[in-house]
């Protein structure tokens, strides 16, 4: 049975977040079954893929491990509601790493089409538009901008690229803590959080252009 906002004192009851907000928190909080890696539960509390009870991490198994060993009553809501960096944690792995990705385009903006590197123009042809891309290169004059740390020939690789972008926001912007991170962080294997971060120099005022280009539907990040 999944547990109830009174039983979990995570949430009033009568809850007063805007509608649009619900639903992710509901999801970030309750609905643990739809984005946990089963795996990496399993390593997170310290079970192997050869026990038993391995077989059996699907639905309620996931909730009701989840909220045993990450309790809903010990994450701060005022962090998850309050502004963007914490409301980012309710976010899905799949737009995060698109984020990760997007992140990592910005120690290029003002030179993104002059750039002689095929990898990235392909990468940056398949993942912005050119309303995206122009917002970009009109930030090519702001001082102090992030600078790339990955390498040369990381574009040859761009997942690898965004988990790195991924890991740059949580450690520069995103600095959760407790519950919050370990419960957002079941959504990536140990290997995916080791990766090195693609970007030095993040802050909110980059972090919020980001998810303004890619998320201009998600009113609730930041309204």
């Amino acid at each position: 049975m999944n547990p109830t906002l009174s039983e979990t004192n995570a949430l009033p009851e009568k809850c007063s977040y805007p509608g649009s907000l619900e639903a992710p928190l509901a999801r970030f909080i309750f609905d643990t079954d739809q984005w946990v890696m089963p795996a990496a539960l399993m390593s997170d509390i310290g079970i192997t893929q050869h026990e038993p009870w391995s077989s059996l991490v699907v639905g309620n198994v996931i909730r009701t491990t989840v909220a045993r060993h990450f309790p809903p009553n010990r994450l701060d809501l005022a962090l998850l509601t309050s502004g963007l960096a914490g409301r980012l944690a309710l976010l899905p792995r799949a737009e995060w790493l698109r984020l990760g990705l997007t992140l990592s385009f910005l120690p290029y903006c003002g030179h993104i089409r002059n750039s002689m590197d095929g990898h990235f123009r392909r990468v940056i042809r398949e993942n912005l538009d050119e309303s995206s891309l122009l917002t970009l290169e009109q930030h090519g004059e702001v001082e102090e901008r992030p600078q790339f740390k990955a390498g040369p020939g990381a574009w040859r690789h761009p997942q690898i690229v965004a988990l790195g972008g991924v890991r740059a926001g949580l450690e520069q912007v995103c600095r959760w803590p407790g519950v919050v991170r370990q419960r957002f962080e079941l959504q990536f294997d140990s290997n995916e959080r080791s990766v090195e971060q693609s970007v030095h120099g993040l802050n909110g005022y980059w972090m919020e252009l980001a998810c303004k280009i890619i998320f201009p539907q998600h009113h609730w990040l930041w309204s």
